[in-house]
């Protein structure tokens, strides 16, 4: 709980450094996440999970066209690791089955980004991003002597999981001014863990990363204007 809170301050202190006397927007942006992960032999057929991505934005503009954004954003990330099953001679039966690895984090990312335009502008951007886990479950599939599914067995395993996850980002923004204070943007990240949250307790050795991308839109509105 202390990771989660000073996360949250860390996004308050960088609103707070650039309100005064700068150019600053502030918005809500909401999405879609589809995220994988890399490990070591462990997970051979895996899939992407599909999730939400939501929460605050946060753009300071060092000049017309430079800018650092944050924001404090809700992430659905996880996988499938898909079951083939056989027949008695261990031949494919044609059937298959997922276990499913669900992982909620809370996202502070920290970008620059250059702007290209006026009332409509494309900003690409590059940065880091630390994030908390706040939430982590494994779903499995049950079933009988037959072979037949009989449910799915939820476990939660947040305290095997590492806690604080560090990814790589690059994005691409693009946003229309729909008047002198308001702004309406789309954007696609790509986000690629440096961490792994795999570790002795969980997955030992699989080196287990997140990547993923993400499809967001939003509003943003603008706080105040450089004198």
């Amino acid at each position: 709980m202390m990771d989660m809170k000073k996360l949250i301050l860390i996004f308050i202190s960088l609103i707070s450094l650039g309100v005064y006397g700068q150019t600053n927007l502030i918005g809500i942006q909401g999405g879609l996440n589809m995220t994988n992960l890399t490990a070591k032999e462990t997970f051979n057929d895996t899939k992407y999970r599909n999730g939400v991505l939501i929460g605050f934005n946060y753009e300071h503009l060092l000049s017309s066209k430079l800018s650092l954004e944050t924001g404090l954003l809700y992430s659905q990330q996880g996988f499938k690791d898909i079951i083939t099953f056989t027949d008695a001679m261990g031949n494919p039966s044609g059937e298959n089955d997922n276990f499913k690895f669900n992982y909620d984090y809370l996202l502070v990312p920290l970008k620059i980004g250059y702007s290209f335009g006026e009332k409509f502008k494309i900003t690409p951007r590059i940065g880091i991003c630390p994030s908390v886990l706040i939430n982590a479950k494994e779903k499995i599939p049950t079933f009988d002597i037959n072979g037949n599914q009989t449910g799915i067995v939820t476990t939660d395993v947040k305290d095997k999981v590492s806690k604080i996850d560090l990814s790589g980002l690059i994005e691409i923004e693009g946003a229309l001014g729909l008047s002198n204070n308001l702004e309406l943007f789309s954007s696609i990240t790509y986000r690629h863990s440096f961490t792994t949250f795999s570790n002795d307790d969980y997955f030992k050795g699989s080196e287990m990363r997140h990547y993923g991308i993400s499809l967001s839109v939003g509003m943003k509105i603008r706080l105040n204007n450089r004198p």
